[in-house]
């Protein structure tokens, strides 16, 4: 068996994405489904209705009354806030441990960078044209995703991998595709598939690393550029981070001056700083 072959192998061991969460997802798509609709798929997954209650209580989404049960949830909350919660709670089970341990990412660190590319996603949608805020959302909460198979393969290749990063001035996931064969977004996109997420979204997360991602299908350049600007303030990241590359003309090509850019790195602060449910749902 080939390195590559034995890598996407390993895809395999990922547990299917939860039914309810894909189940809702797809209901929430109808724009006429009702509470009740919803409000029964969900009550099948405990762990999911606790998580929709907490979250609807939290100070991210800032409702202004306290909400106590699921039906009452779900009339106040609306499908947009319901799709976020869902997808985020959904997720949190693949990002538990030491996730990230191969590209020298602390415990809780990858969902970390990944609840701040999500909300940076959504922050973007007002530059980058043609993107629903909800998918903005999804895809780039999971862009990363293929750090969870591929971690224990750069951790065997790392010192090979940083060595390239540094002769070769290229970047990280360069280095990875030459090293091991597969970029970790490449390897999200076929986590994606597997899990039978739209084609727009396993082609946003396989190529967020593309050297054209950028001239690509909307929400492909929108999960790049979250990618880009929450690694430039310093969130989540690993030996990766240090070798991505962040050029001004490419955010002036999306309409996004120096205040723009100030605007929306005081925008995911504040946002994150609502956001610490969302973080703490890792130790839940």
């Amino acid at each position: 068996m080939s390195r590559i072959q034995e890598i996407v192998g390993a895809i395999k061991q990922i547990p299917p994405f939860p039914k309810v969460a894909q189940k809702v997802l797809q209901l929430i798509a109808d724009p006429d489904v009702s509470t009740r609709d919803l409000a029964e798929v969900i009550k099948y997954d405990p762990s999911v209705t606790a998580n929709v209650l907490k979250i609807c209580n939290s100070a991210y989404f800032g409702l202004q009354r306290k909400i106590s049960s699921l039906d009452e949830g779900l009339i106040f909350i609306g499908h947009d806030i319901l799709k976020d919660i869902i997808i985020t709670s959904s997720s949190t089970d693949f990002y538990k441990g030491n996730t990230g341990e191969g590209y020298q990412l602390e415990e809780g660190d990858l969902w970390k960078h990944s609840v701040a590319a999500g909300i940076m996603g959504k922050l973007l949608v007002r530059y980058v044209k043609g993107v629903e805020p909800g998918a903005a959302y999804t895809a780039a909460l999971l862009h990363d995703i293929g750090k969870l198979i591929l971690s224990r393969f750069v951790a065997d290749d790392f010192n090979k991998i940083i060595l390239k990063v540094t002769q070769e001035n290229c970047s990280f996931v360069e280095a990875e595709k030459e090293s091991l064969g597969i970029t970790h977004a490449e390897l999200g996109g076929l986590i994606l598939k597997q899990w039978e997420f739209s084609g727009d979204l396993i082609r946003a997360v396989a190529g967020h690393h593309d050297p054209d991602a950028l001239s690509k299908e909307p929400l492909t350049a929108l999960v790049c550029l979250s990618n880009v600007l929450v690694i430039s303030l310093g969130i989540g990241v690993g030996a990766d981070g240090l070798a991505t590359k962040l050029q001004g003309e490419v955010l002036r090509s999306f309409g996004i001056s120096n205040a723009d850019l100030d605007l929306l790195m005081a925008d995911l602060i504040g946002e994150l700083e609502k956001a610490q449910e969302l973080l703490q749902m890792l130790e839940g």
